[in-house]
């Protein structure tokens, strides 16, 4: 195995993971990985903030699925990368931001723009590191795309010590690397979850932040051509329910307990949180004091809370538990046969 500069095994490492723009601002400290982008197949964008380069960055990996990626210099550049982590972490952005550092023999010292990067970054992300060698590239690149990608999507920062991306190192490459593909939940959770919807006078479909994603807006999209059930959805759960099933539509939801679709989930019975986050709305605004029953179907299991703790939990792949309700739900329709329904419909459309 020959070796290159970290910089250049760090670009082919991105590469190989598929990257095809890296959004950045340059600086001293990573003057060498921007020489190794130049003539790479990734397309570097120069922004005018970091900040900017880091909501580029995380939009881009909100719209295709796939980890965007920010490339920063050391100090106020990393430091101004914090909200876009920030946000594309609690958002459900999947994110890689690289920033620079100074030589692994400076980490520890008061000289200009030493920071501990990984440890100031480590409260806004899911996955925070910095390369302690050239050996190391590849497995932390790896390690950060799977984080990023996998679960509940969010940011990863990686640090990037002058001295590792100048000097030499094994050309090693481990990407791509996915994250590990889940299935549909217990069997058992997913009849419990058929029966109590079946059951209810009024269950309502309350779609989130990850029900938007392609797959599982696919699959909510098929389960209420299936079934009509009422729906809601939060502002980040936007674009789920197409023109043809807006029948079953009660609007956005979130922030403030003012919407038409709030009567809905104030009269609701059985609540089904798919892809729901309760930072996209606080429970004790909508489920404060009630004691129906939840239905939480998302990659992660809830975070209990007084005002949120589902009943039921359908924890894996969204899609396929989405898909593996509408299977088990008794078939015909419902949102026509509900006045209040109708009564929130005509008032979301004056």
């Amino acid at each position: 195995m020959t070796d290159r500069p970290g910089a250049e095994v760090l670009v082919r490492n991105l590469e190989a993971q598929g990257v095809k723009h890296i959004f950045g601002i340059p600086g001293a400290k990573i003057d060498r990985v921007y020489e190794a982008l130049n003539g790479s197949k990734i397309e570097l964008v120069v922004c005018r903030h970091e900040q900017n380069a880091a909501f580029i960055a995380g939009g881009l990996g909100r719209l295709t699925g796939k980890a965007g990626v920010c490339l920063v210099t050391s100090g106020p550049g990393v430091t101004n990368l914090a909200t876009g982590l920030a946000t594309a972490t609690s958002e459900g952005m999947p994110l890689v931001a690289l920033g620079g550092s100074v030589p692994l023999a400076d980490r520890l010292k008061l000289v200009h723009q030493s920071l501990d990067n990984a440890g100031l970054m480590r409260a806004v992300s899911k996955y925070s590191v910095e390369i302690a060698s050239g050996g190391a590239i590849g497995e932390v690149v790896a390690n950060a795309f799977r984080a990023a990608e996998g679960g509940r999507p969010g940011a990863a920062f990686i640090s990037l010590p002058q001295d590792v991306m100048v000097g030499a190192a094994p050309d090693r490459v481990l990407t791509p690397a996915a994250p590990p593909k889940s299935g549909a939940g217990d069997p058992a959770a997913i009849a419990e979850a058929a029966a109590a919807i079946d059951g209810a006078k009024l269950p309502v479909l309350l779609l989130g932040m990850l029900a938007s994603r392609p797959e599982a807006a696919a699959a909510a999209r098929a389960l209420l051509s299936r079934h009509a059930l009422p729906t809601v959805c939060t502002y980040q759960g936007a674009g789920v329910v197409p023109q043809a099933l807006l029948d079953c539509f009660g609007g956005r939801v979130g922030l403030f307990h003012n919407q038409p679709g709030d009567r809905l989930l104030d009269a609701a019975d059985v609540v089904v949180a798919v892809g729901f986050d309760p930072i996209e709305y606080d429970p004790s605004l909508w489920n404060g004091g009630a004691g129906r029953t939840i239905v939480h179907i998302d990659a992660m299991p809830a975070d209990f809370d007084t005002c949120y703790r589902p009943a039921i939990e359908l924890v894996g792949d969204i899609a396929a538990n989405v898909a593996a309700l509408a299977e088990r739900l008794k078939p015909g329709g419902r949102a026509t046969d509900i006045p209040l329904l109708g009564h929130v419909r005509r008032e979301l459309e004056e």
